[in-house]
C-alpha cells in the first residue's frame, strides 16, 4: 500500500515539469494519490459534473497512473475548475475532489488535504510568507481548520516545500517554476513522509 502526495502541478503551463512527474509516478503502483490543488493552469471557471468528469479523465491520462483512489483538494481562488464536490469513478479510479479541505484516514493516521488559498488567497503573498517563515501558511491553516495535533495537514498553494514531522505539516511544493517562484517540490510517500523524487531545476 502506498500514498503519494503532490501539489501545484499546473497542467497546461509550459513551465510545468509534467514529463518528470509522470516518470516518477509510474515507478510504483500507487494505492492513493493525493493532490493539494492547482492541477491545471487555466481552468478557473464553474463546471458541471460531466465536464468535471472529463477534466479528471484528462488528469489521469496526463499523469499516466491509475491509483485505486485519487483525492484532490482543488484551488477555490484560481487555476482549478470550480466543481463543488465530486465523488465518482473515472476510468476505473475512484475520485474524491472538492474546492475545499478533504479528510481521509490511512493506516491509523488522519490526514486533511487543502490547497491553502483559504488561508492566504494571493499565491505570490503565500510564497513570500512561506519563504520568510517556512511552514507559516500551514500553521495558519491548522489554526483556521482547528485540526487536532495528531492530524497531518497537507497543503499547497505557496509552492514552497515544507515538511515538519513534529508539527505534522507537509507542503510537497510545486512542479512549476516561474518568476520569483523558482523553488521546486517533490513527490512524497506517506506514512513515511519521505520524498520519492524531485524535478530537475
Amino acid at each position: 500500500m502506498s500514498v503519494y502526495i503532490i501539489s501545484d502541478i499546473h497542467i497546461g503551463s509550459p513551465r510545468s515539469k509534467i514529463k518528470e512527474l509522470r516518470q516518477c509516478l509510474q515507478r510504483d503502483n500507487i494505492d492513493i494519490l493525493v493532490i493539494a490543488g492547482d492541477i491545471y493552469e487555466k481552468e478557473y471557471r464553474r463546471v458541471e459534473r460531466e465536464e468535471a468528469h472529463g477534466l479528471f479523465e484528462r488528469l489521469i491520462k496526463v499523469l499516466g497512473v491509475r491509483p485505486k483512489l485519487m483525492i484532490v483538494s482543488l484551488s477555490s481562488s484560481s487555476h482549478d475548475p470550480q466543481i463543488g464536490h465530486f465523488v465518482g469513478e473515472v476510468d476505473g479510479v475512484e475520485v474524491d475532489a472538492c474546492n475545499c479541505p478533504i479528510s481521509f484516514n490511512y493506516m491509523g493516521e488522519e490526514y486533511v488535504v487543502v490547497h491553502g488559498d483559504i488561508a492566504v488567497g494571493d499565491g505570490v503573498l503565500a510564497y513570500i510568507i512561506d519563504r520568510i517563515r517556512p511552514g507559516a501558511v500551514g500553521r495558519i491553516l491548522r489554526r483556521k481548520l482547528k485540526l487536532y495535533a495528531k492530524t497531518w495537514l497537507i497543503y499547497g498553494h505557496s509552492h514552497v516545500p515544507y515538511l515538519s514531522l513534529e508539527e505534522r505539516i507537509l507542503n510537497p511544493g510545486s512542479w512549476k517554476a516561474y518568476g520569483i517562484r523558482r523553488t521546486l517540490g517533490a513527490v512524497y510517500e506517506m506514512p513515511s513522509a519521505r520524498p520519492i523524487c524531485k524535478p530537475t531545476p
